[in-house]
């Protein structure tokens, strides 16, 4: 296993390294490559990812430059640059101008590195506490505007209501003989209107099926009422056409009897708009009618 670890991390930087050049990678597609390298301990490569997506201006949310930044300042501070430090507090401020409580994770960063960033906080604190002041109020006018939204919604739902036509509930006595009958009658009635297509399609094509099978079957006998030898074997496939096809016509029927009988009710309570008279002034005079709306 020891020997093995070695050969796995070759393979995932020749991943890292070589793939990504056969197609232009996307800002995102870079930062994930960048974050990939810092994990495997490839700080170099992955600061000048992210210093140049950076450099470019390509990123486009928070939390893309976040990243960002977070890899380049780790990076320059884990290095041997004559100018780590200055580097690395550039990039932890810009990182902060972004969120100014943000906190590093550490159970992945060293206790040095953890001590010099609460360090570049607390020196800029003055400068960062306007930022997290306009973060809180633009936070609150993000709350407000999302509950005037929804409020917003709620009022439109409400009206519509109020506008809907009034409904009217009758009650649908259902007939146990259709249950009995073929073609999905029974799930017609019972409301299951897929299984109903279902079924009627499957008994549909399989009665076609068997009776054109029987029709072929008979125009091949002869005036005797017998087949002649070269058309016995044609005779007997569709034959078996018949019978099979048939099978499955009463095997669908069976079936659909049962599923029919499991969903049936003697009467179900049902909901229609009702219709409602709606008169209306013309110029010379008024006039009556009947409305039905959906």
């Amino acid at each position: 296993m020891q020997g093995a670890r070695p050969a796995v991390k070759r393979l995932v930087l020749l991943v890292l390294f070589v793939f990504p050049l056969a197609a232009a990678a996307s800002p995102p597609e870079e930062l994930r490559r960048a974050l990939d390298l810092f994990e495997y301990g490839e700080y170099e490569e992955a600061r000048r990812i992210a210093e140049s997506l950076l450099a470019r201006n390509v990123l486009a949310t928070d939390e893309q430059l976040i990243d960002a930044n977070r890899i380049v300042a780790l990076a320059y501070l884990y290095s041997h640059h004559p100018e780590r430090l200055e580097r690395a507090q550039q990039y932890f401020l810009q990182l902060l101008s972004i969120e100014p409580d943000y906190r590093l994770d550490p159970f992945f960063t060293p206790p040095a590195a953890l001590e010099f960033f609460e360090q570049v906080r607390q020196e800029n604190e003055e400068r960062l506490a306007p930022i997290r002041e306009q973060r809180r109020l633009a936070k609150q006018a993000r709350a407000a505007e999302e509950a005037a939204r929804r409020r917003f919604l709620e009022e439109r739902a409400r009206e519509r209501e109020s506008r809907a036509p009034p409904t009217v509930r009758y009650l649908q006595k259902n007939h146990v003989a259709l249950v009995f009958l073929p073609f999905g009658a029974g799930q017609f009635q019972n409301g299951d209107r897929t299984a109903g297509i279902a079924l009627a399609g499957i008994q549909l094509a399989a009665g076609l099926t068997s009776l054109g099978s029987y029709l072929v079957v008979e125009n091949l006998k002869n005036d005797n009422g017998r087949y002649d030898p070269p058309q016995i074997r044609t005779a007997r496939t569709f034959d078996t056409i018949k019978w099979v096809s048939g099978g499955i016509f009463y095997a669908a029927w069976l079936y659909g009897i049962l599923d029919a009988w499991r969903g049936f009710q003697p009467e179900v309570l049902l909901e229609a708009p009702a219709i409602a008279p709606e008169v209306s002034v013309s110029g010379d005079g008024a006039s009556l009618g009947i409305s039905l709306r959906f």
